[in-house]
């Protein structure tokens, strides 16, 4: 998939439903947070949370359940659900997530195009200090070329941990392995990241300003059913 040729049609592929209860999903939905800081519902769309879409791909679906969950699905598709920092986390360093995949994409090759299915990503985008007041918005990263992209990813074949160059972006993105795509379904795993830490090790470099972060479901390559969620995201 290249990112940059969604920008034709950014919202032909838009589904953000809205989900109150997660009754007869195979992903069950976990106890709600005390106070989520990123909220998905009741609606994501009021709570600025977008879609990107992907020209001639199908794409994916995104439901909120309650304020701190996003159930993902995907049949053969990919798709990106983006949100934009406020200022007071632009300097954030740490980020808690749970999530959880009741079907997934067996191993891929997380490095080449055409072959990377994943279940899930979460994405920490980050730009140079200078344009972060113009750059916040994650289509008009895209549509210039800017940004850097740290994509922690439940999926592919290597040992979590990993640090990989992602194929896209031109080498701006590198992607983080948490869960490998054999891990257990079924069970909410969850996770913590020092963003900051984890971008000086992937780029080799002081990372800028935190603008946006992401969520992203990839089965367009091998067809795969995905049924997944994410739940509690918070940046600190």
């Amino acid at each position: 998939m290249d990112v940059r040729q969604s920008l034709s049609r950014l919202g032909q592929c838009a589904r953000l439903a809205v989900s109150t209860c997660c009754v007869g999903l195979a992903v069950s939905c976990p106890a709600a947070a005390t106070n989520p800081v990123l909220k998905f519902g009741p609606d994501l769309a009021a709570n600025d949370w977008h879609y990107l879409g992907f020209p001639s791909r199908q794409g994916a679906q995104f439901s909120a359940s309650g304020e701190d969950t996003v159930i993902v699905r995907a049949d053969g598709g990919v798709g990106v659900l983006w949100h934009r920092l406020p200022l007071k986390l632009s300097e954030a360093r740490h980020a808690q997530w749970r999530w959880r995949v009741a079907a997934g994409v067996g191993p891929t090759d997380l490095t080449e195009r055409g072959s990377d299915d994943r279940a899930l990503a979460v994405y920490f985008v980050f730009v140079d200090k200078p344009e972060a007041a113009e750059d916040s918005d994650l289509v008009a990263l895209l549509r210039r070329g800017k940004g850097y992209f740290l994509m922690y990813v439940w999926g592919g074949s290597a040992t979590p941990g990993t640090v990989l160059l992602s194929p896209y972006f031109d080498g701006r993105g590198r992607t983080i392995v948490k869960r490998a795509a054999d891990s257990p379904m079924r069970v909410w795993f969850k996770e913590t990241a020092d963003v900051r830490g984890d971008f000086r090790k992937a780029f080799g470099r002081l990372p800028g300003t935190l603008v946006a972060v992401a969520i992203s479901s990839d089965s367009d390559d091998t067809g795969a059913h995905i049924l997944a969620a994410v739940a509690d995201l918070d940046v600190n």
